[in-house]
């Protein structure tokens, strides 16, 4: 914590007595934040599925929350070009369960 603290007052000693309008010249404008406000919400998820999660994101180079992002907004987009009759794939994956189940019965 000390030498965190130590890191810190030496970066803004830095920052107060160089002069930064070279690094200033030299950045480059980050247009990457969303045009639209992001609300934080929490979700509860299965240990393996958020370890498959982090797997698949790794594999693409992004953050996890950047995947489930995409793939919200990506369903949330075609349930509304659906005009919302997309079937959720629990509800597929129940059907395909019980439906096993009567064939062995």
């Amino acid at each position: 914590m000390a030498k965190d603290r130590e890191e810190l007052d030496r970066l803004a000693e830095r920052f107060e007595t160089e002069d930064q309008s070279a690094a200033i010249e030299r950045a480059e404008r980050d247009d990457s934040a969303a045009a639209e406000p992001m609300v934080v919400t929490s979700l509860r998820l299965p240990k393996p599925v958020m370890d498959a999660v982090r797997d698949q994101a790794a594999e693409r180079g992004v953050k996890p929350t950047r995947l489930m992002r995409e793939w919200v907004e990506e369903r949330a987009v075609a349930g509304m070009e659906l005009g919302g009759t997309a079937v959720p794939t629990s509800a597929l994956l129940a059907f395909v369960a019980e439906h096993a189940e009567r064939r062995t019965a």
